[in-house]
């Protein structure tokens, strides 16, 4: 048995977040295969081209793998939009105070930044954006997105990423990542890059509610028209 785990517009396509599979397959072609037989060929495009120049990306138990066995997990997702993952909105000062108490006593700066939703887009206004995540994946990326920061950056001592994953309203805070260092240089080319690396290699995409119809936003603020049967 095989579960299959489905994202943004994929699930659009399937109608569902997940399935369990009882298949003879051992590649991933074959996976692709079944699917594409299953679901039709608007999945097979999708599957092998993509959709509005975005390739789909399939992780076998969290990793890239061309082949599959039986008990695995296979995820299904666009590249994403967009630590610590939480369901509901955060005190924003009361994170940054937590973070600024906890100060090592060689670092002397702090570099905040904060990504709140639109409320207007291309023109149009902005209702929703409903956040959804790879959650086992992403909680993973982000600790190798802090540790890897740590490692490039010697100035800096401690960074934190939050992210929410809920149905947010314009002005709602979603993204909090808050680096220390030793001085300021470091640590704002590192908050730089991580708002990079959260937007372009984690599992989390948003559904963009709006007044001319819902887009699935994934990389490189790509939006992608919700498909309806």
């Amino acid at each position: 048995m095989i579960k299959v785990k489905y994202f943004a517009f994929i699930k659009d396509i399937t109608g569902k977040e997940e399935e369990t599979l009882d298949l003879n397959c051992n590649t991933i072609d074959c996976i692709i295969k079944f699917l594409s037989e299953k679901y039709g060929r608007k999945m097979e495009e999708i599957l092998k081209n993509g959709i509005n120049g975005v390739k789909v990306t399939i992780l076998v138990n969290g990793k890239i793998s061309h082949t599959v066995a039986d008990g695995d997990e296979v995820a299904i997702f666009p590249p994403p939009a967009g630590g610590e993952l939480v369901k509901s909105k955060f005190d924003l000062l009361k994170e940054i105070r937590k973070f600024r108490e906890n100060a090592p006593p060689e670092a002397g700066s702090l570099v905040v930044y904060l990504g709140f939703v639109k409320g207007i887009v291309d023109g149009h206004r902005v209702y929703e954006l409903r956040y959804e995540a790879y959650e086992d994946y992403t909680i993973r990326r982000l600790k190798e997105i802090e540790d890897e920061l740590m490692k490039k950056y010697h100035d800096v001592v401690k960074i934190k990423i939050i992210h929410v994953i809920s149905n947010m309203k314009p002005g709602d805070d979603v993204l909090l990542i808050m680096c220390m260092g030793r001085g300021r240089k470091d640590s704002i080319k590192a908050v730089e890059e991580a708002v990079e690396l959260v937007k372009n290699t984690t599992g989390i995409w948003k559904l963009e509610i709006r007044d001319d119809g819902e887009f699935w936003v994934v990389a490189g603020n790509t939006r992608v028209k919700r498909i309806n049967d």
